[in-house]
């Protein structure tokens, strides 16, 4: 079940209060100093039987008060300096609270990774299947964001390939990156591609490139309808909330609060955002194989 942290709670309260215990709880969430836990977070509290990853992380994790590079790369299966790294920062320094980090992803050579995104598209003729699309693609978008703006390179041509995924997921890196005038300039450039959804997608990237530099990397653009529960559960209650909106990061990677079935087998899982327009703040589902439809 998911607990929503109130006034004066603790973790020794809520291990008391569910009947579990503190060691449980923290190995079931992202948190670094026990002490510190605030409200209005989202708490996993395991239930018995059931197989979850750990709450509050991934793709990217928003620092709190108390966290260090060590503990968060322990958390989640890095070292400290490949962490650092992935964010361009220096191993030691402490990360700014309310940033957003990218966690999970280890930075790659841009050179092998441009390569195996136009080998796996000329072997399969562009007909990519669902384990290609997620593992090569989807998971690489977020590759080219931990090698950033020096990726550019060997990122930039791929706007080019006669595959439109490839396109698609160029685009979607970019949006990732979203620093520099070489993404912007490069996204202006893909508004004028000829596949209408790689255009449309460069619309949204392109917003998220101008907005990030002057807010924060926490601003996240929808790339489908989606729709906003209140509570991490397809069956809240809801509201629409259209492609190209934006949204503040807040938790991520929240594990259903009724262990409901996620497309592809597995618990279903959620991101905890605000949408800037109307200041709501609720979950947005997973899709595929825990796929956030966020740029």
């Amino acid at each position: 079940m998911i607990y929503v942290v109130r006034m004066g709670d603790s973790l020794e309260g809520i291990a008391l209060r569910f009947r579990t215990t503190v060691p449980k709880l923290l190995d079931a969430n992202v948190i670094c100093d026990p002490s510190v836990i605030f409200v209005d977070q989202p708490i996993l509290v395991p239930d018995a039987g059931f197989e979850y990853q750990r709450a509050g992380g991934y793709p990217y994790y928003v620092v709190q008060f108390g966290d260090t590079l060590s503990c968060l790369a322990s958390q989640f299966h890095q070292t400290e300096t490949g962490l650092a790294a992935a964010n361009q920062l220096q191993p030691g320094s402490p990360p700014v609270m309310d940033s957003e980090l990218i966690v999970g992803f280890t930075r790659p050579d841009p050179v092998k990774l441009a390569d195996s995104w136009r080998k796996t598209a000329t072997e399969a003729k562009c007909d990519f299947n669902s384990m290609q699309m997620h593992g090569i693609y989807y998971i690489g978008s977020y590759q080219w964001e931990t090698i950033g703006e020096s990726g550019l390179p060997y990122l930039i041509p791929l706007l080019k390939d006669s595959c439109e995924l490839v396109r698609y997921y160029a685009v979607l890196s970019l949006g990732r990156i979203a620093t520099g005038q070489g993404v912007q300039s490069a996204l202006q450039g893909a508004l004028q591609d000829s596949d209408a959804s790689v255009a449309q997608l460069a619309e949204f990237a392109l917003a998220r490139a101008q907005l990030v530099p002057s807010l924060t990397k926490r601003l996240h653009i929808t790339s489908a309808d989606q729709q906003l529960y209140k509570e991490p559960s397809g069956t809240s209650a809801s509201v629409p909330v259209p492609k190209g909106s934006e949204v503040i990061s807040l938790r991520w990677n929240i594990p259903s609060s009724t262990n409901e079935e996620g497309p592809r087998g597995g618990l279903e899982y959620y991101d905890q955002v605000q949408v800037q327009s109307t200041g709501q703040i609720g979950y947005l589902g997973r899709i595929g194989f825990n796929d956030s439809q966020l740029i």
